[in-house]
C-alpha cells in the first residue's frame, strides 16, 4: 500500500478478526482492507459470511477479537466515546428501517433531538431541505406507517444524512424492496456519494450493486476477497 492511499483512507483494517465464543466460530478472519475517502464500496457475500459484522466493527458497535482498525489513520482503540464517534462521523441505513411508526416523517428524522426541550429551528430547516433533496418534503407530516417501503428507506437515508456524516454504513438497504425501488435507492446513494463525496459502505447479497459502487469486495466464511 502506498503512502498516498493511506493518507486518503477513511477506514483501514489490519488482520481484523471477530470470534464468537458462544458458537466457537470466527465471523471474520484476518481481514485487511482500506476504504478511501469518498469511495463507494459494495460488500457482497452469502448470509452469515461476516458482512454485517464488519460494518458493526467499523461503527464501534462491536469490539474486534484481534487486529487493528484505523479511522482516518487514527487507531480505533484510542476512541473512548464510540457513541460520539458514531454521531459525528457515521450515518446508518438498515434493511428493516427502524422507524417509529407513530411518528411523522419529520419527527423520525429529528428523533435524536426530541429528548431536548426544543429542537433548533436551523435543525428543522436542515431536515426539511434534506427531505426536499430526496423528494419527500411533501410527506414530512405523514406518519411513516402509511409510506411505501421505498419511501421509508428514503426517510432512513435522510435521517442518516442529518448530521452530515463522513460515511454511510448501509446494511442490506434494498433487502425489503422490490427491484424497481432497489434501483431507485442505489441511484440515490450513488448521487449522494457523487455530489457530497460521502463515503459509502454497502452490504448486500445482490449483484445489482456492482452497477453503482466503485468496487466490490467479497466476504466468504469470514475471509475477504477483492474483486
Amino acid at each position: 500500500m502506498n503512502e498516498t492511499a493511506v493518507e486518503k483512507s477513511i477506514f483501514r483494517t489490519v488482520n481484523l478478526r471477530k470470534f464468537y465464543p458462544q458458537t466457537q466460530s470466527f465471523a471474520l478472519r484476518d481481514v485487511s482492507f482500506t476504504v478511501a475517502k469518498g469511495e463507494f464500496v459494495g460488500i457482497r457475500g452469502p448470509s452469515g459470511s461476516g458482512k454485517s459484522t464488519l460494518l458493526y466493527l467499523l461503527a464501534g458497535l462491536l469490539a474486534p477479537s484481534s487486529g487493528e482498525i484505523y479511522f482516518q489513520e487514527e487507531p480505533f482503540e484510542l476512541v473512548k466515546n464510540k457513541a460520539l464517534y458514531r454521531r459525528n462521523n457515521i450515518g446508518f441505513v438498515f434493511q428493516d428501517f427502524y422507524l417509529y411508526p407513530r411518528f411523522t416523517v419529520l419527527e423520525n428524522m429529528l428523533f435524536p433531538c426530541l429528548h431536548q426541550l426544543f429542537v433548533p429551528a436551523s435543525t428543522i430547516k436542515k431536515a426539511e431541505r434534506l427531505l426536499e433533496y430526496l423528494h419527500m418534503r411533501e410527506k414530512k407530516d405523514l406518519r411513516v406507517e402509511v409510506l411505501s417501503a421505498g419511501e421509508r428507506q428514503r426517510v432512513c437515508i435522510a435521517r442518516a444524512l442529518l448530521y452530515e456524516p463522513q460515511c454511510i454504513l448501509a446494511d442490506e438497504p434494498t433487502g425489503n424492496l422490490d427491484s424497481s425501488n432497489a434501483k431507485n435507492i442505489l441511484c440515490l446513494l450513488q448521487k449522494i456519494n457523487e455530489e457530497h463525496k460521502t463515503t459509502i459502505l454497502l452490504v448486500t447479497h445482490d449483484d445489482i450493486v456492482s452497477h453503482y459502487a466503485h468496487r466490490i469486495v467479497h466476504i466468504i466464511d469470514g475471509n475477504l476477497h477483492n474483486g
